[in-house]
């Protein structure tokens, strides 16, 4: 799989979050449980969205090692265990690519909105109803997600054992940090948070996917403004029902308006194959596949 694609698909998550969110490549540690994990739109790679997989679970199995984690991580799980809370993440994909992160929660309620130099698009869950949304591509559809992960969370809930073979030296001086590992059966993924050194908040952390073959996949999340409120105005299905309903299209309307976006995108018929697909195929095209193929190839994004 070529670089481009797999980020695109990393940003079609998984998480959002999609987390996200890759949408789930061997390059991440992606949840199985679709049901409660949203696949944020291509916007970006996976945020907060990753989680780790089924198997590696720890719950109600005595017979796991009980791992010593650190009291940073500890202490940053709490605050994602709120009620209520909101954050904004700076995320930076091994390509360079920033895209930036606005999630809020409200008990059941849910908004995240990942905005890239391409656009926007996000997840939002409002009185029990979840949608995916994407404005570059105008459209949204409805998603059986009933949460967003929390890489933290995955984290502290699955008992990753602490590690020291990623840090680095000089942010190392600048903070506290706690590195942990996830070893798959085909990749390891480190994860090295970075807290602060005056009141242990969380700043930021890096994720490095390796697979025996490949390059290393690194992915660097700054988080701030994180807060214990949330803008209840977020809260409006709206944003994203007021786009073409993508489930809902026949195979013809959805055929046309496919070929429309990836017309105005620029994404051609080469790269429609590269990407695994082709212009009959987009009548049956899955939402996360669409929009990851125009995040992927559109808008000059080579």
């Amino acid at each position: 799989m070529n670089l481009r694609k797999t980020l695109a698909l990393c940003g079609a998550f998984l998480i959002c979050m999609s987390s996200a969110g890759c949408s789930d490549s061997d390059k991440n540690f992606s949840s199985k449980k679709d049901s409660d994990t949203a696949k944020t739109s291509s916007v970006s790679s996976t945020v907060e969205s990753e989680s780790i997989d089924e198997e590696s679970s720890l719950a109600d199995d005595s017979s796991k090692v009980v791992n010593e984690q650190g009291e940073l991580i500890q202490k940053a799980a709490e605050f994602f265990r709120k009620d209520t809370y909101s954050f904004k993440v700076k995320y930076t994909s091994t390509d360079g690519s920033v895209t930036d992160i606005t999630r809020a929660v409200s008990g059941d309620n849910i908004y995240q909105l990942q905005e890239n130099d391409i656009g926007t698009g996000g997840f939002i869950r409002v009185d029990g109803q979840s949608y995916e949304f994407d404005n570059v591509c105008g459209i949204y559809h409805k998603s059986e997600a009933t949460s967003l992960d929390s890489i933290v969370l995955s984290v502290v809930d699955e008992n990753l054992p602490m590690t020291d073979a990623h840090i680095d030296g000089e942010d190392a001086e600048k903070y506290d940090v706690e590195e942990y590992t996830y070893a798959g059966d085909v990749f390891i993924t480190v994860l090295d948070f970075y807290f602060s050194k005056e009141d242990g908040t969380l700043v930021k952390y890096v994720s490095t996917y390796s697979v025996e073959g490949d390059d290393d996949i690194s992915e660097v999340r700054e988080i701030y403004d994180m807060s214990d409120t949330a803008d209840e105005s977020l809260f409006d299905v709206e944003k994203a029902t007021s786009l073409s309903d993508f489930d809902n299209m026949t195979e013809d309307q959805r055929l046309g308006y496919c070929q429309g976006i990836c017309a105005t995108a620029g994404v051609t018929t080469d790269e429609m194959y590269e990407f695994g697909t082709d212009t009959d195929k987009l009548k049956t095209i899955s939402y996360d596949d669409f929009v990851s193929l125009v995040y992927a190839y559109g808008y000059n994004n080579q």
